[in-house]
């Protein structure tokens, strides 16, 4: 702004300088053609001048207050602009510090988060991989003890079949020999027959490996002892036989 004023007050000068210059080379003309209309010319002239110069003089210094008024305005305005500027540098400078800090724990948060997302799903793909292996082995081992639970129960079906052929040999002994030295034994052995057909499903595998190893001792326990020829007579009739 003050550049501005000084430019229009020297522009106002040289107006001036140009006009007298103008003036006086218009004098000189006039002075070569008529020296007495000249000079009254040159008077006339001089005071339009003079008045001119005046009036360009009063203007000028209205200029020049006005100027100097609003310089005089404009100084403290301007400190306080200068001021206001400083502080807005210092806030700007302020705001990009913060946002340099702010932008750098962004960005170690986010690797953080990052890093802690690859963590958790190495765990879970780990975890996965140890209930699948889980898994795999649960139906191995669930296929092994279906398959020693066939075995068992075939076993078991042969160990009945075993039985059920003692049993029956048994009875036919007694028939024979017209007795029945246990006969609570008649009972319950269709009893447990009939137990073991009806519900396989529900007996221990060790139960029935013990059943089966028991039973066959109740077969092979009543034979009485006498002649190995007559197995199924009683010792009173083979010794009758013998008299």
């Amino acid at each position: 702004m003050d550049s501005r004023k000084k430019d229009k007050l020297l522009c106002s000068q040289l107006q001036v300088v140009d006009f007298l210059q103008n003036f006086l080379a218009q004098e000189d003309v006039v002075q070569g053609l008529d020296p007495l209309a000249s000079e009254d010319t040159s008077r006339q002239k001089a005071l339009a001048a003079k008045e001119q110069w005046k009036e360009l003089k009063a203007s000028y210094q209205e200029h020049v207050e006005a100027i100097t008024g609003a310089l005089t305005q404009a100084l403290p305005m301007m400190v306080e602009a200068q001021k206001k500027r400083a502080q807005l540098l210092g806030a700007l400078e302020e705001l990009q510090a913060k946002k340099r800090v702010a932008t750098e724990r962004l960005r170690t948060a986010k690797k953080q988060w990052q890093l802690q997302q690859e963590k958790h799903l190495q765990h879970l793909a780990e975890a996965s991989a140890e209930v699948r292996q889980r898994q795999r082995g649960a139906q191995q081992e669930l296929v092994q003890l279906s398959q020693e639970l066939g075995s068992l129960r075939q076993q078991a079906g042969q160990k009945r079949d075993t039985l059920h052929r003692h049993q029956t040999f048994l009875q036919l002994l007694y028939t024979l020999q017209g007795q029945l030295p246990f006969p609570e034994a008649e009972t319950e052995l269709p009893q447990m027959l009939d137990l073991s057909k009806d519900k396989p499903q529900k007996q221990n595998p060790g139960d029935t490996i013990g059943e089966d190893r028991s039973m066959p001792s109740k077969a092979d326990g009543p034979q009485p002892a006498g002649d190995p020829s007559s197995p199924g007579l009683p010792e009173g009739q083979q010794h009758g036989k013998g008299t």
